[in-house]
C-alpha cells in the first residue's frame, strides 16, 4: 500500500433518512458495510467527475451527456427526410461510443451475432426504448429515434442489413435482420 492510499478514519454527519437508506443497502449485501459504501460513493462521484454536472449536462471523464426531451428529437428529426434520418443514423453507428464499451468492459465484438443481446440492452439502459430480439426481429417499444435513424445506426453498429417491418402503432418499431 503506497503512502497516499493509506486509510485514514474520518467522520461525516449525515441525515438520518440516507443513513436508513445506507443500512438497507447493506442489508441487501449492495455494499459489505456503511463505510464501504460511502467509500465507493466517493470515488463514483471523483471518477465520473460529478463535480462539473451541471444544468448543461452529465460528464463522465472526456464524455458529455446531455439530456434531451423528446419534442426536441422529434423537432430535430422532423426537419430531415427519412433517407436523412437514415444517413445520420448509419454515420452515428459507424462511431458509436456503445461498441467501445462492448468491446474494452466486456471483450465482446458488436459485430457479432453473440453479443447483438448485449448491445441492445446497453442501447435500452441508455433511453433508447424497452428492446426486444427474437428470431432476427428487432422490435423497440417507445422508441426515442425514428425507425429510419434506428435502422441505419444498427446496421452500421451491428455490421447488418435490416429491413423496417411495417407497426400498427408509431409506439413501436420494428426491424427484421436480413
Amino acid at each position: 500500500m503506497s503512502q497516499d492510499d493509506k486509510k485514514k478514519i474520518i467522520s461525516v454527519t449525515m441525515s438520518q433518512s440516507l443513513v436508513n437508506r445506507i443500512d438497507e443497502l447493506v442489508k441487501e449485501r449492495v455494499g459489505r458495510s456503511r463505510a464501504q459504501l460511502i467509500e465507493d460513493a466517493v470515488r463514483w462521484s471523483l471518477d465520473f467527475t460529478v463535480h462539473k454536472w451541471n444544468e448543461r449536462g452529465v460528464y463522465v471523464n472526456s464524455f458529455r451527456s446531455v439530456f434531451e426531451s423528446e419534442t426536441l428529437s422529434s423537432l430535430f428529426f422532423s426537419k430531415l427526410t427519412p433517407t436523412d434520418q437514415y444517413d445520420l443514423g448509419e454515420t452515428a453507428g459507424s462511431q458509436a461510443p456503445i461498441a467501445d464499451v462492448v468491446r474494452l468492459f466486456h471483450g465482446e465484438d458488436p459485430a457479432d451475432a453473440e453479443s447483438r443481446d448485449l448491445v441492445l440492452k446497453l442501447l435500452q439502459e441508455n433511453g433508447w426504448g424497452s428492446i426486444t430480439l427474437n428470431d432476427g426481429l428487432v422490435v423497440i417499444g417507445s422508441p426515442f429515434y425514428p425507425a429510419p435513424f434506428i435502422r441505419g445506426y444498427l446496421e452500421s453498429l451491428l455490421k447488418v442489413k435490416m429491413e423496417v417491418v411495417e407497426t400498427t402503432s408509431k409506439e413501436n418499431v420494428a426491424l427484421r435482420i436480413k
